[in-house]
């Protein structure tokens, strides 16, 4: 591991704020919602049998339901209103456009059978994990991404970044976007707690609870772990 490299992950490790919420790991439910969705998105089969993904973020989880989604993509509109001034599917920090069709696995021979509106009609969507250890971080020649101290998330500095691109091409599912007007990389930044997704999205598809709130939807409303104690 390079010098610069070593670093990055000092740096990136030290805005650790976000991982307050991991005293809650070893907790009953907690523990094990945390252990679930932490630096990944999971797709989670609630007791009435509905398959949601959920992404873990240090205040509460971001909760999507394909079943319904109907692909207006106004959370994309939302998001890049909110954050770059423009509405444009291409870089929002939530990802619906690329999967509408042939989902999150892309076209295959059992099309007719996977996610999208050219399969079975489910559409799903992705953002970022908000990772433990970030690749895209690791990976950004110029030190452009840190951790907001107010909400855990990994966030761009427009200044720092140069737009080469290195965070999108080292992020596993391929997240962080280039603006190819402003040659800056974008990704979710949680909107200050407070997701423009989540509050635009008209079927209720797109929904940001509280670890409570989230263990209710997911386990039952008689599940007490912890969590929020």
């Amino acid at each position: 591991m390079s010098d610069s490299t070593e670093k990055r992950e000092t740096i990136l490790s030290k805005d650790q704020t976000r991982r307050d919420f991991l005293k809650m790991t070893g907790t009953g439910l907690a523990g094990a919602f945390v252990a679930l969705t932490l630096g990944c998105a999971t797709t989670v089969r609630t007791r009435e049998g509905n398959e949601l993904r959920v992404w873990a973020t240090p205040q509460g989880a971001l909760v999507h339901d394909p079943n319904r989604c109907v692909g207006c993509k106004r959370c994309e509109a939302a998001c890049t209103v909110r954050n770059d001034g423009k509405a444009s599917a291409y870089i929002s920090r939530i990802k619906v456009s690329r999967n509408q069709n042939f989902g999150v696995a892309g076209v295959s021979a059992a099309y007719a059978k996977a996610d999208g509106q050219l399969g079975n009609f489910r559409i799903v969507a992705e953002t970022c994990r908000q990772c433990e250890k970030p690749a895209c971080g690791v990976a950004c020649p110029t030190g452009a991404l840190s951790t907001d101290k107010k909400t855990g998330a990994r966030v761009v500095n427009a200044k720092l970044c140069v737009g080469c691109g290195a965070c999108h091409d080292a992020c596993p599912w391929n997240l962080p976007t280039v603006d190819a007007e402003t040659r800056k990389s974008t990704k979710c930044l949680v909107c200050d707690g407070d997701p423009t997704c989540a509050k635009n999205c008209p079927t209720g598809a797109i929904r940001y609870l509280p670890y409570a709130e989230a263990e209710k939807l997911l386990w039952g409303a008689e599940v007490v772990s912890g969590a929020t104690a």
